[in-house]
């Protein structure tokens, strides 16, 4: 599928889907050396879309692309050679999205309802372990904004611009292929700050790397599992600082100085009012 290539406005909770290919960089020619997708593939692909019909599949380096259809929709699926599942992307109606976003979009200040209308459809981006994303166009005139979101609206950002394809930014293209070497660019975004977002898959997991104004490697992150942390991390939440919070969420981050554990932490007698915290690989907590 085509990417909207219009330059436009987009608010994202948790990060630009960010994250919706290229190695590296993505072009349109595809490897057609051999598009095959290996057994592996195969059937990690009958296992979660058993009922996909029309399917096509197309090789970017280690990644293989299926496009097909289930249930009346168009999906673009995407797993590794190892036959691990990365993303899936398809569209449903507005009127289907969950309330949480059509409440927040009712509500914006920036963009009201009585200027700005959403489009029929909306895209829905699934990705390994991060919660599933929902991308709403909204048009006032000749101007377009797209809300990204995921379905309890929790965080939201603004991006400016966005890019696929041939349209990256070089310098973003050359640090990933420098220092991802095997990695696919699904697509980049300019905050309304300057700041920059890159979505890739790299390796068994889909990642967001995040550039400064001058497009500065800042750090790059993907979820993980709470199961998957090293007990010298957990045993920080044992404290008593934190017996009385739940975690939210855990990201794994790669910073120039080191790389540590990102958590979200959720008051058990206070929902909502969520902090963060940062723990180093050796237990360290991180207070910059």
């Amino acid at each position: 599928k085509q990417k909207n290539m219009k330059t436009r406005l987009i608010v994202v909770l948790l990060g630009f889907l960010g994250s919706g290919m290229f190695v590296a960089c993505r072009d349109d020619a595809s490897d057609k050396d051999d598009d095959r997708p290996g057994k592996a593939v195969e059937l990690a692909f009958q296992a979660k879309y058993p009922g996909a019909t029309g399917v096509e599949w197309e090789s970017k380096g280690v990644f293989r692309e299926a496009d097909f259809t289930l249930n009346g929709r168009e999906y673009e699926a995407w797993f590794n050679t190892s036959g691990i599942w990365l993303q899936t992307e398809y569209a449903v109606t507005y009127t289907s999205v969950p309330v949480a976003i059509k409440d927040f979009i009712a509500n914006s200040i920036d963009y009201p309802p009585t200027l700005w209308t959403p489009d029929a459809a909306t895209e829905v981006l699934e990705r390994k372990n991060y919660p599933d994303w929902y991308a709403v166009e909204l048009e006032n005139g000749a101007n377009e904004v797209t809300i990204w979101a995921d379905a309890e609206a929790y965080l939201h950002r603004a991006v400016v611009e966005d890019y696929s394809g041939n349209d990256i930014p070089q310098t973003i293209l050359t640090f990933v292929t420098q220092n991802y070497k095997q990695a696919l660019l699904t697509e980049v975004g300019k905050w309304s700050d300057g700041a920059y977002q890159a979505n890739m898959l790299d390796g068994n997991e889909a990642k967001q790397i995040y550039f400064d104004r001058s497009m500065n490697w800042q750090y790059t992150e993907w979820p993980v599992l709470f199961s998957e942390v090293p007990a010298v991390v957990k045993e920080v939440l044992n404290s008593t600082a934190y017996e009385n919070y739940t975690v939210r969420s855990v990201d794994y981050r790669q910073f120039p100085q080191g790389d540590r554990y990102h958590f979200v932490l959720t008051p058990k007698q206070q929902p909502g009012l969520d902090t963060a915290l940062d723990i180093d690989l050796q237990g360290n907590i991180i207070t910059q």
